[in-house]
């Protein structure tokens, strides 16, 4: 018996899941609902049809609700998504409110052991926050995270901390996450799982413990949908092909006696299945190791896409060229 973590899901239909798995966690990328009032200025994700069964064949045990889209259609909307976790008997963290402490953490029983599972999410997602006054993600701040994990520390068996974090398309971490990881694991943590790139990042094992600071998209596919509310209507249709990057991911293991290991998966032809990956390894020793390989990553992948499909580039394109972005 073991449980599983995923990493982002986003279902816009119905998929297939090509894998054998017990009890699994995943990222829940997006509302079960789009009757709301839209989050500003962003791209907006949601589905009223949340797909959930139809792709798994059964309902993950618990949801982390700890990132930048799962308020893209408001208190509504989200509401539904709790009513329908609820209704499901799906375990849910990091949303909420100062009140219920963004329901962390959240307890699994599993084999006569407890999982203490947190969740938090960085203000560089531009997530819509939860206060004492509204819903929404909680923040990562180091020292709220300390305080959590010490409250659950001699509770229960192994502490769990989920962060949506990092620079998009990025396969490695950002410097500043990896000095927060390790203050995370200082405090008694036994296990990070980041996302938020949409990529696979690098991986380490620190203190005996692992940090995996970007597990890629379970399932995520190419989207093409309205964005930027003005508080009036949609200004912008936003739209993404995913490339080959976007498409693996890590699974996270837990076995009976609570040890970690993990997997690797490919979703292809709307398919996930078993897949060898060559994983990031490299992790900056500076920020500036960090800035200057940042600018390059950006800068190469401003030239793919120009040769892929030739036009004239945008100022915010040529400023990522020569470096200013």
């Amino acid at each position: 018996m073991k449980i599983h973590f995923l990493g982002d899901v986003f279902l816009d239909k119905k998929y297939n899941v090509d894998l054998e798995l017990e009890n699994f966690i995943f990222n829940l990328e997006y509302p079960l609902s789009k009757k709301g009032i839209p989050a500003k200025n962003k791209i907006n994700l949601g589905s009223d049809i949340p797909n959930i069964k139809e792709t798994f064949g059964k309902y993950p045990i618990a949801v982390n609700l700890a990132n930048n889209h799962i308020m893209d259609y408001g208190e509504e909307a989200y509401i539904s998504t709790i009513k329908y976790l609820q209704k499901h008997k799906i375990d849910y963290f990091g949303a909420g409110n100062k009140e219920n402490n963004f329901n962390n953490p959240c307890v699994i029983d599993f084999n006569n052991h407890t999982l203490a599972l947190l969740g938090y999410s960085c203000p560089s997602t531009s997530a819509v926050f939860g206060d004492s006054n509204k819903n929404g993600s909680a923040i990562l701040d180091i020292n709220q995270i300390i305080t959590d994990i010490k409250a659950c520390k001699n509770k229960y068996d192994m502490v769990i901390v989920t962060l949506h974090w990092g620079d998009e398309e990025i396969m490695y971490p950002k410097y500043t996450d990896i000095i927060i990881a390790h203050q995370i694991i200082d405090a008694g943590a036994d296990l990070i799982i980041g996302h938020h790139a949409h990529v696979i990042q690098s991986s380490e094992i620190y203190k005996g413990k692992y940090i995996f600071y970007g597990i890629g998209n379970f399932i995520f596919p190419d989207f093409k949908v309205n964005s930027y509310y003005d508080g009036n209507k949609f200004t912008k249709e936003s739209s993404k092909i995913q490339q080959k990057l976007n498409k693996q991911s890590i699974i996270i293991n837990i076995n009976e006696e609570l040890k970690v290991d993990f997997d690797t998966v490919v979703f292809d032809n709307g398919v996930v299945k078993y897949g060898k990956i060559n994983l990031p390894k490299w992790l900056p020793q500076s920020q500036l190791q960090y800035d200057l390989m940042y600018k390059y990553i950006k800068r190469m992948g401003t030239i793919k896409r120009f040769l892929q499909n030739p036009k004239m580039p945008t100022l915010k394109q040529i400023k990522i060229f020569f470096g200013m972005k």
